[in-house]
């Protein structure tokens, strides 16, 4: 099997997900009182763990410092996202998703409702470890993916 053909199965997964979720009227993007450059923020704060500096966020955005200041303060107004001083540096405010915004990027991935449960549910017990040894097997993938990256970063 090639990539590409992994790639093609799980667009045609995602589709018929999203599908389903309109059918149900589940659609969590309706919901979210965010804007898509203000998900992309979260999810890049989200994802850095010690904490982003606005900076770096700036720079991951591929936008203006000036630009990021209005983005996070909304953020913060939302209660999504954190601000705390670096202990190193206190110029530098660390940013850090809360526990709230950590839920909704969950929502966003896994839709509202139990719609993923419900198709796992359909599945035979041989069917369900096949998709969780999947799922432990990209997980896998994925870390290993950021040790390379993290290790480059610091040579």
């Amino acid at each position: 099997m090639r990539v590409d053909d992994a790639l093609s199965s799980f667009r045609h997964f995602m589709r018929a997900l999203q599908v389903e979720r309109a059918r149900r009227g589940a659609d969590p993007w309706s919901d979210c009182p965010m804007t898509m450059p203000q998900l992309r923020a979260l999810s890049l704060i989200a994802a850095d763990h010690e904490g982003l500096s606005s900076r770096a966020l700036a720079v991951r955005l591929g936008v203006g410092a000036s630009a990021v200041t209005p983005l996070v303060d909304r953020l913060v107004e939302h209660g999504v996202v954190r601000r705390h001083e670096d202990p190193h540096d206190r110029r530098i405010a660390r940013l850090y998703a809360t526990e709230s915004g950590n839920a909704a990027l969950d929502r966003m991935l896994a839709g509202q409702g139990d719609l993923l449960r419900d198709a796992l549910s359909a599945l035979s017990s041989d069917q369900l470890a096949q998709v969780t040894s999947a799922f432990d097997v990209l997980r896998a993938a994925l870390g290993d993916i950021q040790s390379t990256a993290t290790q480059g970063n610091e040579a």
